[in-house]
């Protein structure tokens, strides 16, 4: 009869536990991020690095696109929104650390635009800090890893978005 009712209970058990939806990535109480960065920002993006073809650093608009998660997943998505000659590159990025006025990320998967002019290239090992610089603004400040050293490659100041 013990034998019965305990089969009977781990049958319930497991139905109950198909039934309940899981988190997705992100969801649930792993999260870390604070919620002041969370949502869509929109604002302009300036490299820093040179450009021999232009005399001025080329600039576009990006939105970021900032959710929920724990270290070590994508917490974010840069999507170029309007650069002029198609020299915006859109990525994901991962979480790797927190703070209470800042957020640390990684480049994940890079996407390169189809009419990338020659010679021009979309960066893959990127960081990225990004700032609460008051209410409803962030800064970021993306740097590339090269010879041993860290340099600035892109800039940007946005405003959330709705």
């Amino acid at each position: 009869m013990i034998a019965a009712a305990t089969g009977v209970l781990g049958l319930l058990v497991a139905v109950v536990a198909w039934l309940v939806p899981s988190p997705g990535p992100g969801e649930g109480t792993k999260g870390v991020v604070p919620a002041g960065f969370l949502g869509t920002w929109r604002g302009t993006m300036v490299m820093q690095i040179a450009d021999p073809w232009s005399p001025k650093p080329a600039s576009g608009i990006d939105d970021i696109t900032i959710r929920q998660a724990a270290v070590g997943e994508v917490v974010a998505e840069q999507r170029a929104v309007d650069w002029p000659g198609g020299v915006g590159c859109s990525r994901s990025w991962k979480l790797t650390e927190v703070g209470e006025s800042r957020i640390e990320l990684a480049a994940g998967s890079t996407s390169v635009p189809d009419d990338l002019p020659s010679g021009m290239t979309c960066l893959a090992d990127l960081t990225m800090t990004v700032r609460l610089t008051g209410e409803g603004t962030i800064t970021v400040v993306a740097g590339y890893h090269a010879v041993g050293t860290v340099t600035t490659a892109f800039t940007g100041s946005l405003k959330r978005q709705g």
